[in-house]
């Protein structure tokens, strides 16, 4: 029982972590790496909150900021 309780931990853990990467890469139109302020303006909700992720103030999202 502890091992199936585990099992299905490990893939909760494992789904919920592509699919933050899946929405990250959504975002990302360009493919470089970044979400951009431009690319965030796509979203209403993800532009409300970019100056709140962007940490380092460089005007756009790693994916490490994405996923605060």
């Amino acid at each position: 029982m502890k091992k199936l309780a585990t099992a299905i931990t490990a893939a909760t853990v494992l789904f919920a972590g592509s699919a933050m990467a899946a929405e990250f890469n959504d975002f990302d139109l360009d493919k470089d790496g970044f979400i951009s302020k431009s690319e965030a303006s796509l979203s209403e909700s993800l532009a409300s909150i970019f100056d709140k992720l962007d940490s380092d103030g460089d005007g756009k999202l790693s994916e490490k900021e994405f996923n605060q």
